[in-house]
């Protein structure tokens, strides 16, 4: 009796090995797509971002990743709005160009004015 038990799991085992190496290869059970691989120049820009953010005091835009100030309200490279945060805190006033808009202190390079959002033109280079 014990021999017609052995034979029994062994065929039992035998057809569940059969099953866990044939399953897969059955239409509609494909293995899991693999997960797209991240770039080196992805992982530099990332890098990238937030050492710009650390320098900024941690406060960086959440659409480009340029550093802000306290009190800023829109991005200064891309225009995008900022998180509301900080917006309460004003920094001290700086002597400087001016937004024609708003007349918020404007610093140099900005493409976009930080309390307004407003577009500044483009200084032509001689």
């Amino acid at each position: 009796m014990t021999g017609i038990v052995g034979v029994a799991i062994f065929l039992l085992l035998a057809l569940l090995a059969a099953v866990a190496i044939v399953y897969p290869l059955l239409p509609g059970h494909a293995p899991a797509p693999l997960a797209p691989a991240v770039t080196d120049g992805e992982i530099e820009a990332a890098v990238r971002k937030l050492r710009r953010a650390r320098a900024g005091g941690g406060r960086a835009c959440p659409t480009c990743g340029e550093a802000y100030q306290p009190g800023d309200r829109f991005c200064v490279r891309c225009g995008g709005a900022l998180p509301p945060g900080d917006q309460g805190k004003l920094p001290l006033p700086q002597a400087g160009p001016v937004c024609p808009s708003c007349g918020a202190t404007l610093q140099e390079g900005d493409k976009f004015c930080t309390k307004c959002g407003y577009t500044l033109q483009a200084k032509e280079e001689v």
